[in-house]
């Protein structure tokens, strides 16, 4: 079922990931927002290719992302800001996890298994096999 452009706000999901090709086709369209193009003409530009661009088209239009006239895709004036801003918005959550360190313990399978329990008596047990003397002693 299509989404109203207004819906984005309320909390739902965008529904076009990065690094799809419905993700660089809105996005190209978004930069073109003054213009109109046929698929042929959004697969020319992006790399997207000539097999996958109607079905993805056809899923932006389904989505109510892009209008469509005369075999013409658009982004419909009145929801381009919030659209761009939607993608630039995935744009920086993108290049925030690009960004984020290798080495983080916690991208570690297993991390939970090094940290030392909480609760006093998996403490006392912990402290008293490792060190061979009990908290008391």
């Amino acid at each position: 079922m299509p989404v109203h452009v207004d819906e984005f706000t309320n909390g739902e999901p965008f529904p076009v990931k990065p690094d799809t090709n419905e993700y660089e086709a809105l996005r190209f369209l978004v930069a073109n927002r003054e213009y109109g193009f046929t698929p042929s003409e959004i697969a020319d530009k992006t790399d997207i290719s000539d097999s996958s661009i109607t079905k993805t088209m056809t899923r932006l239009f389904e989505k109510d992302l892009v209008a469509r006239s005369a075999g013409v895709y658009y982004v419909p004036p009145e929801g381009a800001d919030t659209i761009k801003q939607r993608l630039e918005s995935l744009d920086a959550t993108v290049q925030l996890f690009e960004s984020t360190p290798d080495d983080d313990a916690y991208s570690k399978d297993g991390w939970e298994d090094e940290v030392p329990s909480l609760e006093a008596s998996e403490q006392e047990s912990t402290s008293s096999s490792e060190s061979g003397k009990s908290v008391e002693d």
